[in-house]
């Protein structure tokens, strides 16, 4: 009886696995159909936060979109990045929707050459924004300051080739636990001089106790965000006396050629001061710190050996997630007036600006779905889904409309005071960020001073500011030289589309040959 229980159940068993078999291969359908449209969206940011807000903003995309599919590649960043960019892209096997930057070394040219202008798309109103605040709103204004950026670095003046996905700044991330530990309770600088004071109590404190407890969490990255920020209260006399364009803003070709003509140097009084300040807060850093990069820096931070880690607020997900102490952000105050060390050369008080939008996604010309790839980014900076990518990744979103977490309101908070867009005056080019790099160890350390490094870098400047003039010529140079088919074309098309494009076209070939004129004769008058 127990046999015959056996070989009938075995015999069902087999009848019904073969069933199976047969509803597989005639009846059933895929679990997940084929999607007819494949889209790839490309980024560097693989911190925590921005791959959680993305394929948040993804998975509600898709359901409203049930044809097309979102892939979203994560690209490590760094030396990475660039050359995978640049050898899809030269190959056309490149991604529809790529991150760029306009710091990028070498990369100047990639816009012009392979990326859409979003001009005449940005110009109408966000069709996924009906029935929230920015309907009928034309999409350019709906960005919280209305792309600053991608404007500013555009190859192509008065065309943005670009839209942002988020907003950042820049924040003195604190150890709360080791704060109170050193100095017995939080403090909160007010001024560049309280912060000058914390750091010196640190630096004591490590001292008497033997224990590796650094100021600053110290990497070339961090150091970098350090010298940006303090430089601009004593600097803004000088940038304010180099804006013959009345911009209120120095672009890198500016500042090259200025320096070339001799109408500013490192060695000045102003300059000086300010590179004071970037001495002041790196020898809070631990020896050696020049060559690591921002993730050493984290590490060290989130191992409570050092107070401060001072970055952009696009790291303020990672350092929640991961630090097994609390974390409070601080802003780092500009100097002001009446510093003790440095508040002859200060004008007023420095400010934090408008909250500048961020991480720039572009267009592939040789997307193979463009259409749906444009249609993905107007969802993506939408109210609902920035909203999405807000409360998923923790980072600010970059259009207006939407609720801001509380855990990240602050990072809105931005000092009030006297503001002005300034070139970095590390990185005005790929020859300049080198020599300052190379030249770094005669600013810090024992022996170090700012009179040294400027000594140094004034030396190597003349060279290599021509080359990295030079290098902003050719790339004005290689928008320019494409333009006449393009003209053209569009004028041999009817319409009010194609006028309006003929123009903005002949607009802006004049005045990038207008800009590579100027930089021709200035290097043409400083050889």
């Amino acid at each position: 009886m127990r046999r015959l229980r056996s070989r009938l159940a075995l015999v069902l068993l087999c009848a019904a696995y073969t069933a199976s078999l047969f509803w597989v291969f005639t009846r059933s359908e895929p679990v997940i159909r084929t999607r007819e449209v494949t889209i790839y969206f490309a980024h560097w940011q693989i911190e925590r936060g921005p791959p959680d807000g993305i394929n948040a903003a993804i998975k509600r995309y898709e359901e409203l979109n049930p044809r097309v599919r979102v892939v979203q590649l994560q690209i490590p960043g760094a030396t990475i990045y660039p050359q995978w960019m640049r050898s899809n892209l030269a190959g056309e096997t490149g991604p529809d929707l790529m991150e760029w930057g306009a710091w990028l070394p070498g990369q100047k040219d990639i816009p012009a050459r392979y990326f859409t202008p979003l001009t005449s798309e940005l110009a109408k109103p966000n069709p996924y924004n009906r029935g929230t605040s920015q309907e009928k709103i034309p999409w350019l204004d709906t960005f919280h300051d209305k792309l600053l950026a991608p404007k500013r670095d555009s190859p192509d003046p008065g065309q943005i080739y670009a839209v942002n996905i988020t907003e950042c700044t820049l924040r003195l991330f604190c150890n709360v636990e080791l704060m109170k530990e050193i100095l017995g309770r939080v403090v909160v600088p007010r001024n560049f001089d309280d912060l000058r004071q914390i750091l010196a109590v640190v630096k004591e404190y490590s001292r008497k106790t033997g224990r590796p407890i650094a100021g600053l969490a110290g990497s070339r990255d961090t150091t970098r965000a350090v010298a940006e920020s303090v430089l601009v209260a004593p600097l803004m006399g000088v940038n304010q006396r180099l804006d013959d364009a009345g911009f209120l803003y120095l672009y890198n070709r500016q500042m090259l050629a200025a320096y070339l003509a001799g109408r500013w140097r490192y060695s000045e009084p102003a300059v000086l001061a300010g590179l004071q300040l970037v001495r002041e807060t790196t020898m809070s850093m631990k020896p050696g710190f020049i060559q690591l990069r921002r993730d050493d820096a984290m590490i060290e931070f989130l191992r409570g050996q050092a107070l401060f880690f001072f970055y952009g607020t696009w790291d303020a997900t990672s350092l929640r997630r991961l630090a097994p102490f609390k974390i409070q952000p601080m802003k780092l105050i500009q100097a002001m007036p009446d510093d003790p060390e440095v508040g002859r050369f200060v004008v007023g008080q420095g400010g934090e600006g408008i909250g500048e939008t961020a991480l720039s996604m572009y267009l592939n010309k040789a997307s193979r779905h463009p259409a749906e790839a444009l249609d993905f980014l107007k969802f993506l900076t939408s109210v609902p889904g920035q909203q999405l990518f807000t409360d998923a990744s923790l980072w600010l979103p970059a259009v207006n409309g939407v609720s801001i977490p509380e855990e990240i309101r602050n990072f809105r908070d931005y000092q009030e005071g006297l503001s002005f867009g300034q070139a970095p005056y590390d990185a005005l080019g790929t020859e300049v960020s080198m020599n300052w790099d190379r030249n770094f160890y005669y600013l810090t350390g024992d022996n170090g001073s700012a009179e040294k490094f400027a000594a140094a870098m004034d030396a190597a400047m003349p060279a290599a500011m021509r080359t990295d003039l030079n290098a902003e010529l050719r790339a004005t140079l290689v928008l320019v030289k494409p333009q006449d088919p393009v003209i053209v074309g569009w004028a041999g098309l009817p319409g009010e589309r194609a006028r309006i494009r003929r123009e903005e076209s002949e607009a802006s070939q004049t005045m990038s040959e207008g800009l590579a004129l100027q930089m021709e004769l200035q290097l043409e008058a400083m050889k």
